[in-house]
């Protein structure tokens, strides 16, 4: 009976440490750290970007979907507006929030977008 309760000790204390965990994929978030000089000559400001990448997570351990990553985010806040070439000004955070019986992280990107110029 002692063994039963201790395997049910380290079963609750390994979930709940796990619960702690961060299983966000931040990453190297950086495409590309230069610009060929005849490109971004002819770009313009298309205007603010957002741009997130989320996964909820079922009885807090369960992760549903894919994992939450920094370069997910950023291609979604460059989907934004069509023609977008690069983000500048990036600004990139994390959230974690709970619910009744599930979590929700997410990584959440800001920027400017500039690109070619809309006919």
């Amino acid at each position: 009976m002692a063994a039963k309760g201790r395997n049910v000790a380290l079963v609750l204390a390994v979930s709940l440490s796990m619960m702690g965990c961060n299983i966000a994929n931040h990453g190297s978030f950086v495409t590309n750290t230069y610009q060929d000089k005849a490109i971004t000559d002819n770009l313009v400001k298309l205007g603010p970007v957002f741009g997130e990448s989320c996964q909820t997570q079922f009885l807090y351990i369960f992760p549903v979907g894919d994992s939450v990553s920094s370069p997910k985010a950023i291609e979604t806040a460059k989907s934004v507006i069509q023609g977008t070439v690069i983000i500048t000004d990036v600004t990139i955070d994390d959230s974690l929030s709970f619910g009744i019986g599930y979590s929700k992280q997410c990584i959440k990107v800001q920027g400017v977008a500039f690109g070619a110029q809309a006919l």
